[in-house]
C-alpha cells in the first residue's frame, strides 16, 4: 500500500494556491483593489468651495487661459465647472495621471504644474521668478506658497467638493 508521498502533497498544496487566488466572484479586476481615499479622521480642513475656487478664479479662470467656450487644455477651472472637470479626471498631456488624484497630491498632475516639476510647464505662466501675488501672463495671480499648500492639502484630504 502506498501513502501520499511529495507528489500528492504538491497536488494538495497547488489545489489550496488554486482556491485561494479564486477569490469570491464578483467580476474581475485582477489583483487587490486599492482601497478608497478617506478622509481625515476629524473632516476635511480645506474646503474647496471658499479655498479653492478663489485660487483658481484669480490664477487660472482668466481669459486666455482655464475659461470660455476652448479653454487651454480643454480644463475649464470656472466656479461649477472645475471639480468635475479636475478629480478623477486623466490630465491631457500626460494621461497616465489625473488632474487630480485624491489622498495623493504627488501623483496629481494639476499640482505637478503649479509646482513646476521639471519637464512641465509650469502654471500660471510668468509666475516664475515673480513675487508671490505678482502678476504673471494674463494678469494672472502667481500663486503663495500657502495657496500651493492649501492645495496640496485638500488634494490629501480626498478633494471633497465641499462648501
Amino acid at each position: 500500500m502506498r501513502t501520499p508521498g511529495a507528489a500528492g502533497l504538491a497536488l494538495l498544496a497547488i489545489g489550496c494556491v488554486l482556491t485561494g487566488c479564486a477569490g469570491g466572484g464578483g467580476g474581475g479586476g485582477g489583483g487587490t483593489p486599492k482601497p478608497a481615499c478617506k478622509p481625515p479622521a476629524g473632516g476635511a480642513t480645506i474646503s474647496f468651495a471658499s479655498t479653492i475656487q478663489p485660487i483658481f478664479n484669480a490664477s487660472c479662470a482668466l481669459a486666455g487661459c482655464h475659461v470660455g467656450p476652448v479653454p487651454t487644455g480643454n480644463l475649464d477651472l470656472t466656479t461649477g465647472a472645475a471639480y468635475r472637470q479636475l478629480v478623477g479626471v486623466p490630465a491631457q498631456q500626460v494621461p497616465r495621471l489625473k488632474r487630480v488624484k485624491p489622498g495623493d497630491p504627488d501623483a496629481s498632475y494639476m499640482l505637478q504644474k503649479i509646482e513646476g516639476l521639471p519637464g512641465l510647464s509650469p502654471m500660471p505662466p510668468g509666475c516664475q521668478g515673480q513675487p508671490c501675488g505678482g502678476a504673471g501672463n494674463n494678469g494672472a495671480k502667481c500663486l503663495c506658497p500657502d495657496e500651493i499648500a492649501a492645495i496640496r492639502q485638500w488634494i490629501l484630504e480626498c478633494a471633497p467638493n465641499n462648501p
